[in-house]
Protein backbone atom coordinates (compact mmCIF):
# COMPACT_ATOMS: atom_id res chain seq x y z
CA UNK A 1 0.00 0.00 0.00
CA UNK A 2 0.87 3.53 -0.61
CA UNK A 3 1.78 6.16 1.83
CA UNK A 4 -1.46 7.51 3.33
CA UNK A 5 -2.18 11.14 3.99
CA UNK A 6 -2.66 11.34 7.66
CA UNK A 7 -4.77 13.39 9.19
CA UNK A 8 -7.10 13.14 12.75
CA UNK A 9 -9.33 15.76 13.43
CA UNK A 10 -10.89 15.88 16.64
CA UNK A 11 -12.91 18.27 18.79
CA UNK A 12 -14.31 18.18 22.04
CA UNK A 13 -17.68 17.12 20.87
CA UNK A 14 -18.73 15.53 17.99
CA UNK A 15 -21.18 16.87 16.15
CA UNK A 16 -21.89 14.08 13.96
CA UNK A 17 -22.17 11.94 16.95
CA UNK A 18 -24.92 14.66 18.55
CA UNK A 19 -26.97 14.50 15.61
CA UNK A 20 -27.41 10.57 15.54
CA UNK A 21 -28.26 10.71 18.79
CA UNK A 22 -30.91 13.68 18.35
CA UNK A 23 -32.19 12.26 15.04
CA UNK A 24 -32.20 8.13 17.17
CA UNK A 25 -34.12 9.93 20.32
CA UNK A 26 -36.91 12.36 17.45
CA UNK A 27 -37.83 8.33 16.01
CA UNK A 28 -39.32 7.62 19.56
CA UNK A 29 -41.26 11.11 19.84
CA UNK A 30 -44.18 9.88 18.05
CA UNK A 31 -44.63 6.72 20.36
CA UNK A 32 -44.25 8.31 22.99
CA UNK A 33 -46.78 10.95 22.43
CA UNK A 34 -49.69 7.89 21.23
CA UNK A 35 -48.83 6.35 24.40
CA UNK A 36 -49.29 9.25 26.52
CA UNK A 37 -52.61 10.49 24.80
CA UNK A 38 -53.76 6.63 25.54
CA UNK A 39 -52.79 6.61 29.15
CA UNK A 40 -54.94 10.29 29.37
CA UNK A 41 -57.66 8.99 27.55
CA UNK A 42 -57.94 5.80 30.01
CA UNK A 43 -57.45 7.68 33.17
CA UNK A 44 -60.22 9.97 32.15
CA UNK A 45 -58.45 13.34 31.45
CA UNK A 46 -60.83 13.58 28.17
CA UNK A 47 -63.78 13.19 29.94
CA UNK A 48 -66.21 15.24 32.05
CA UNK A 49 -66.49 13.61 34.91
CA UNK A 50 -66.54 15.60 37.99
CA UNK A 51 -63.40 13.57 39.51
CA UNK A 52 -61.51 12.59 37.02
CA UNK A 53 -58.09 10.37 37.68
CA UNK A 54 -56.24 13.22 35.82
CA UNK A 55 -57.32 16.82 36.44
CA UNK A 56 -58.09 17.70 32.29
CA UNK A 57 -56.60 20.92 32.79
CA UNK A 58 -53.27 18.82 33.96
CA UNK A 59 -53.62 16.92 30.62
CA UNK A 60 -54.21 19.92 28.37
CA UNK A 61 -51.09 21.46 29.96
CA UNK A 62 -48.80 18.11 29.48
CA UNK A 63 -49.74 18.08 25.27
CA UNK A 64 -49.18 21.50 25.39
CA UNK A 65 -45.70 21.05 26.70
CA UNK A 66 -45.00 17.68 24.78
CA UNK A 67 -46.35 18.84 21.45
CA UNK A 68 -44.96 21.98 21.44
CA UNK A 69 -41.88 22.86 23.94
CA UNK A 70 -40.68 19.68 23.22
CA UNK A 71 -40.65 20.23 19.38
CA UNK A 72 -39.28 23.72 20.10
CA UNK A 73 -36.21 22.33 22.03
CA UNK A 74 -35.18 20.11 18.99
CA UNK A 75 -35.43 22.36 16.62
CA UNK A 76 -33.00 24.36 19.18
CA UNK A 77 -30.99 21.33 19.32
CA UNK A 78 -30.62 20.96 15.86
CA UNK A 79 -29.13 24.71 15.13
CA UNK A 80 -26.66 24.28 17.75
CA UNK A 81 -25.60 21.03 16.08
CA UNK A 82 -25.23 22.72 12.74
CA UNK A 83 -23.26 25.53 14.98
CA UNK A 84 -21.03 23.02 16.28
CA UNK A 85 -20.38 21.94 13.07
CA UNK A 86 -19.68 24.75 11.63
CA UNK A 87 -17.22 25.09 13.98
CA UNK A 88 -15.67 21.66 13.69
CA UNK A 89 -15.54 22.41 9.49
CA UNK A 90 -13.78 25.47 10.14
CA UNK A 91 -11.40 23.34 12.56
CA UNK A 92 -10.72 21.19 9.82
CA UNK A 93 -10.07 23.68 6.91
CA UNK A 94 -7.55 25.09 9.33
CA UNK A 95 -5.75 22.36 9.85
CA UNK A 96 -5.48 21.29 6.40
CA UNK A 97 -3.08 23.89 5.39
CA UNK A 98 -0.27 22.20 7.70
CA UNK A 99 -0.54 18.86 5.93
CA UNK A 100 2.72 19.32 4.17
CA UNK A 101 5.25 16.79 3.96
CA UNK A 102 8.63 17.65 2.41
CA UNK A 103 9.37 14.32 1.30
CA UNK A 104 6.58 12.12 0.13
CA UNK A 105 8.39 9.15 1.23
CA UNK A 106 7.93 10.09 4.85
CA UNK A 107 4.08 9.95 4.31
CA UNK A 108 2.72 7.94 7.25
CA UNK A 109 1.38 4.64 6.56
CA UNK A 110 -1.97 3.29 7.84
CA UNK A 111 -4.50 0.13 6.34
CA UNK A 112 -7.52 2.22 5.28
CA UNK A 113 -10.31 -0.35 5.97
CA UNK A 114 -13.50 0.72 6.06
CA UNK A 115 -17.68 1.16 5.69
CA UNK A 116 -19.70 2.77 3.09
CA UNK A 117 -23.10 2.95 1.37
CA UNK A 118 -23.81 2.64 -1.99
CA UNK A 119 -26.62 2.24 -4.23
CA UNK A 120 -26.71 -0.49 -7.63
CA UNK A 121 -27.99 0.51 -10.93
CA UNK A 122 -28.08 0.14 -14.43
CA UNK A 123 -29.55 -2.50 -16.66
CA UNK A 124 -25.89 -3.95 -16.53
CA UNK A 125 -26.11 -3.88 -12.33
CA UNK A 126 -23.08 -1.16 -11.13
CA UNK A 127 -22.53 0.21 -7.37
CA UNK A 128 -23.52 4.01 -7.60
CA UNK A 129 -22.60 6.70 -4.66
CA UNK A 130 -24.87 8.70 -3.12
CA UNK A 131 -23.97 11.20 -4.97
CA UNK A 132 -24.53 9.33 -7.91
CA UNK A 133 -20.81 8.47 -9.09
CA UNK A 134 -20.39 4.96 -10.68
CA UNK A 135 -17.98 2.71 -9.96
CA UNK A 136 -16.49 -0.80 -9.89
CA UNK A 137 -15.21 -3.26 -7.22
CA UNK A 138 -11.77 -2.62 -7.91
CA UNK A 139 -11.45 1.53 -9.56
CA UNK A 140 -9.43 4.58 -9.18
CA UNK A 141 -11.07 7.86 -8.14
CA UNK A 142 -11.51 10.86 -10.77
CA UNK A 143 -12.58 14.01 -10.42
CA UNK A 144 -15.89 15.87 -12.28
CA UNK A 145 -15.22 18.82 -11.69
CA UNK A 146 -11.75 19.37 -11.96
CA UNK A 147 -10.06 16.85 -14.76
CA UNK A 148 -6.74 17.44 -14.02
CA UNK A 149 -7.42 16.47 -10.53
CA UNK A 150 -5.47 13.15 -9.11
CA UNK A 151 -7.84 12.28 -6.07
CA UNK A 152 -7.62 13.04 -3.37
CA UNK A 153 -7.32 16.20 -3.09
CA UNK A 154 -7.13 17.92 0.07
CA UNK A 155 -9.70 20.93 -0.81
CA UNK A 156 -11.81 18.95 -2.90
CA UNK A 157 -14.40 16.42 -2.48
CA UNK A 158 -13.13 13.67 -4.95
CA UNK A 159 -12.15 10.57 -3.94
CA UNK A 160 -13.01 7.87 -2.49
CA UNK A 161 -14.87 8.00 0.80
CA UNK A 162 -15.50 5.46 3.83
CA UNK A 163 -16.56 5.62 7.43
CA UNK A 164 -14.44 3.96 9.80
CA UNK A 165 -16.63 2.93 12.26
CA UNK A 166 -19.17 0.26 11.30
CA UNK A 167 -21.96 1.96 13.49
CA UNK A 168 -21.62 5.22 11.83
CA UNK A 169 -22.58 3.34 8.58
CA UNK A 170 -25.07 1.69 9.39
CA UNK A 171 -26.82 4.92 10.99
CA UNK A 172 -26.41 6.41 7.58
CA UNK A 173 -28.00 3.04 6.42
CA UNK A 174 -31.25 3.65 8.20
CA UNK A 175 -31.74 7.24 6.69
CA UNK A 176 -31.24 6.02 2.71
CA UNK A 177 -33.76 3.44 2.01
CA UNK A 178 -32.66 1.33 -0.76
CA UNK A 179 -29.24 1.43 -0.31
CA UNK A 180 -26.77 -1.71 0.20
CA UNK A 181 -24.08 -1.81 3.53
CA UNK A 182 -20.58 -2.86 1.77
CA UNK A 183 -16.98 -2.80 2.87
CA UNK A 184 -14.22 -1.85 1.65
CA UNK A 185 -10.79 -0.91 1.44
CA UNK A 186 -8.92 1.99 0.60
CA UNK A 187 -5.34 2.39 -1.16
CA UNK A 188 -2.80 5.25 -1.87
CA UNK A 189 -2.79 8.47 -1.14
CA UNK A 190 -5.29 9.20 1.62
CA UNK A 191 -6.51 11.40 3.79
CA UNK A 192 -8.00 10.44 7.74
CA UNK A 193 -10.64 12.33 9.02
CA UNK A 194 -12.73 12.30 12.27
CA UNK A 195 -15.53 9.91 10.83
CA UNK A 196 -13.44 8.32 7.74
CA UNK A 197 -11.19 8.36 4.97
CA UNK A 198 -10.77 9.70 1.74
CA UNK A 199 -8.58 7.87 -0.57
CA UNK A 200 -7.20 7.65 -4.47
CA UNK A 201 -8.17 3.94 -4.85
CA UNK A 202 -10.59 1.62 -3.91
CA UNK A 203 -11.78 -2.20 -3.56
CA UNK A 204 -14.95 -3.86 -2.70
CA UNK A 205 -14.83 -6.88 -0.81
CA UNK A 206 -18.55 -7.70 -0.07
CA UNK A 207 -21.62 -6.50 0.61
CA UNK A 208 -24.34 -6.90 2.65
CA UNK A 209 -27.74 -7.90 2.22
CA UNK A 210 -30.81 -6.90 4.26
CA UNK A 211 -32.51 -9.81 6.04
CA UNK A 212 -36.23 -8.36 5.16
CA UNK A 213 -37.88 -7.01 1.65
CA UNK A 214 -36.54 -3.57 0.52
CA UNK A 215 -40.53 -2.64 -0.25
CA UNK A 216 -42.57 -4.92 2.60
CA UNK A 217 -39.87 -5.11 4.82
CA UNK A 218 -41.15 -7.87 6.66
CA UNK A 219 -40.50 -10.93 4.45
CA UNK A 220 -37.66 -12.19 3.58
CA UNK A 221 -35.55 -11.60 0.40
CA UNK A 222 -35.93 -13.78 -2.95
CA UNK A 223 -33.63 -12.14 -5.29
CA UNK A 224 -32.73 -8.55 -6.94
CA UNK A 225 -35.59 -6.63 -9.23
CA UNK A 226 -34.67 -3.49 -11.16
CA UNK A 227 -37.14 -0.77 -10.95
CA UNK A 228 -37.04 2.36 -13.39
CA UNK A 229 -36.42 5.66 -10.99
CA UNK A 230 -36.53 9.42 -12.09
CA UNK A 231 -33.21 10.82 -10.54
CA UNK A 232 -31.77 14.37 -10.42
CA UNK A 233 -32.40 16.70 -13.04
CA UNK A 234 -35.07 14.95 -14.68
CA UNK A 235 -32.87 11.52 -15.39
CA UNK A 236 -33.59 8.09 -15.54
CA UNK A 237 -32.44 5.16 -14.45
CA UNK A 238 -32.68 1.69 -13.20
CA UNK A 239 -32.60 0.85 -10.02
CA UNK A 240 -31.71 -2.39 -8.34
CA UNK A 241 -33.62 -3.53 -4.78
CA UNK A 242 -33.76 -7.22 -3.54
CA UNK A 243 -37.57 -7.93 -2.64
CA UNK A 244 -39.78 -10.95 -1.19
CA UNK A 245 -41.41 -13.05 -3.72
CA UNK A 246 -45.12 -11.30 -3.51
CA UNK A 247 -43.42 -7.84 -3.95
CA UNK A 248 -41.37 -9.03 -6.95
CA UNK A 249 -44.55 -11.17 -8.47
CA UNK A 250 -45.22 -8.73 -11.20
CA UNK A 251 -41.34 -8.66 -12.20
CA UNK A 252 -40.35 -9.50 -15.89
CA UNK A 253 -37.58 -11.98 -15.73
CA UNK A 254 -35.64 -9.92 -17.87
CA UNK A 255 -35.56 -7.23 -14.51
CA UNK A 256 -34.45 -9.96 -12.28
CA UNK A 257 -31.64 -11.36 -10.71
CA UNK A 258 -30.37 -14.07 -8.25
CA UNK A 259 -28.22 -13.10 -5.56
CA UNK A 260 -25.17 -15.44 -7.20
CA UNK A 261 -25.98 -13.73 -10.73
CA UNK A 262 -25.86 -10.13 -9.25
CA UNK A 263 -22.36 -10.85 -7.35
CA UNK A 264 -20.57 -12.04 -10.25
CA UNK A 265 -22.25 -8.77 -12.50
CA UNK A 266 -20.96 -6.71 -9.23
CA UNK A 267 -17.79 -9.15 -8.87
CA UNK A 268 -17.98 -9.17 -5.55
CA UNK A 269 -18.88 -11.09 -3.08
CA UNK A 270 -22.55 -11.52 -1.62
CA UNK A 271 -23.66 -11.96 2.18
Amino acid sequence: MAGAGHAVFTTSMNAALLQRTLIRTIRLYPLIAALLLGAAYLLGGFSDRVDPLVPKEDVVLALTIFLGVIPLLATVLFLLISALHDRESISRSKLQSRFAYTDAFLLPNEKMQGYKLSYISGRIPSFTGLTGDLYSSDDVATCSLYPLHVPPVIDCECGFYAFKDLKDALFELSINPGAFLIDVDLFGVGFEYARGYKAESQVVNSLKLPKRCMRCKALPIKHFVATYKMGLNSHFYWKWEVRCGICSATFKPEDTLGVHEMGALLKTAIK
